[in-house]
């Protein structure tokens, strides 16, 4: 990346700061020493994240910048400004310094475990400095200030973090036909999350319950988040934590929603509830992306796993079975259709198997798969396959018996390697 397009990167990386930050500060209102809000702790961690170690001196000067125009929107303390950027932005580069050590994956499990690292160890030591700071300057507690502090802090990173770092990898793609019903269904539920939120937490008077009754409503968004998240996966459930948090902070800050009503005629409660929220659906929600990462990879890995397993047998000529002598079904692994000329629904049942070999091999191809008894010295088989259709292939059985605890056969397993039929017809002219 050239020095100009890293400076473009790191002003855009500064603006989206400075809008975060203003607009937790509108959300916040009036406040003595720290905020329950405070979302650029997301923009900062995702920036230090998503680029290289090499990139971080624009980014950490762009941060800075936006940090002293918000300060100066404010009409705040320069020093003040200055040490506060600092603190949040010093702690968020050296924090997620020491985590990218670890050289983890940025998917799945891997992502949520580092983002949860970051988030509580940046958000711990940014309040505990912040916190000491104002105890010594201004005389104010610790514990309250620390506490609020790292509220804010963590559940800005849980919400902003995951939109940015999923939506940086994005890329366009086709629309897939089967995916379509999964999308309509997710659009329902976020549609459906929209009107449960806004009803909830603004209604304007359309619901009219008891306290309770209104606080437990608060979980019908978390249900349709979770669902979205299934469907859409972690950029969707980014979108519906971000919606939903816009929304109850907007209206908690206003005096409305179950939050609002719950609080001792002050903000600052329900403004710490309504974070406790959010970051429980922030961590419902990347919990649930993070697991069906996980899934997705195991089923793409299966599946290369399988096609590599297919091409390889393929390759040798050989095909991998299994035989339940009980119910005498036979399951093939290999391309069955392609060396034999046969579908797998035709050569499923061991009569219909037996059926296409050579009539003088055939009782002894069923012996040795109907035996009872289990032998270690098991010898490989060679006997005459009339297939494909027409023609006699020449084959090799090799095989083993698993037994039940009363020695009857529980499953036969084996491979069939398909011999050249040109070397079969040399073998039988000598």
């Amino acid at each position: 990346m050239k020095l100009s397009n890293q400076i473009v990167a790191a002003l855009l990386w500064g603006l989206l700061y400075l809008v975060m930050g203003y607009m937790s500060h509108q959300l916040n209102g009036p406040i003595a020493a720290t905020g329950y809000i405070w979302l650029p702790a997301g923009v900062t961690v995702a920036a230090f994240m998503l680029n290289k170690t090499s990139r971080w001196l624009p980014l950490i000067a762009g941060f800075v910048l936006a940090q002293l125009l918000l300060g100066w929107i404010e009409d705040r303390s320069l020093l003040r400004t200055v040490l506060f950027a600092a603190d949040e932005i010093g702690i968020a580069a050296m924090v997620v310094a020491l985590v990218r050590m670890t050289q983890a994956p940025m998917e799945g499990l891997f992502f949520l475990r580092r983002l949860l690292i970051i988030g509580a160890a940046c958000s711990a030591v940014s309040a505990a400095i912040g916190a000491a700071w104002f105890l010594l300057v201004l005389d104010v507690p610790f514990w309250p200030t620390a506490r609020v502090w790292a509220a804010s802090d963590l559940v800005g990173i849980l919400i902003v973090t995951p939109i940015l770092a999923g939506w940086s990898r994005f890329h366009a793609m086709r629309s897939d036909p089967g995916n379509r019903d999964d999308f309509l269904l997710g659009l329902a539920a976020f549609v459906a999350m929209g009107l449960t939120a806004f009803v909830i937490f603004d209604g304007g008077g359309i619901v009219n319950f008891s306290i309770g009754i209104n606080f437990a409503l608060t979980y019908v968004p978390l249900f349709f988040a979770a669902v979205l998240t299934l469907l859409w996966g972690g950029r969707g459930g980014s979108l519906a934590v971000a919606m939903l948090a816009f929304l109850v902070l907007l209206n908690t800050a206003q005096g409305t929603g179950p939050f609002a009503e719950l609080a001792d005629n002050t903000s600052s409660h329900s403004l710490l509830e309504a974070q406790l929220y959010l970051a429980v659906a922030a961590l419902l929600s990347l919990l649930i992306s993070a697991l069906k990462t996980t899934r997705e990879q195991l089923h793409e890995d299966a599946g290369q796993w399988k096609s590599d397993v297919e091409l390889a047998l393929t390759v040798s000529r050989q095909l991998v079975y299994s035989l339940a002598p009980h119910s005498k079904k036979i399951f093939w692994n290999g391309d069955l259709q392609g060396l034999l000329g046969v579908p797998a629904a035709a050569f499923s049942d061991l009569d219909q198997v037996l059926a296409h070999i050579h009539p003088d091999d055939r009782e002894q191809l069923r012996r040795r798969w109907l035996d009872d008894t289990d032998d270690d010295a098991r010898p490989d088989l060679n006997f005459r396959l009339l297939l494909p259709a027409g023609g006699v292939t020449s084959v090799t059985d090799m095989s083993a018996v698993l037994l039940d605890a009363d020695e009857s056969v529980a499953m036969v397993a084996g491979a069939w390697r398909l011999n050249l039929k040109e070397a079969a017809q040399q073998r039988s002219m000598t």
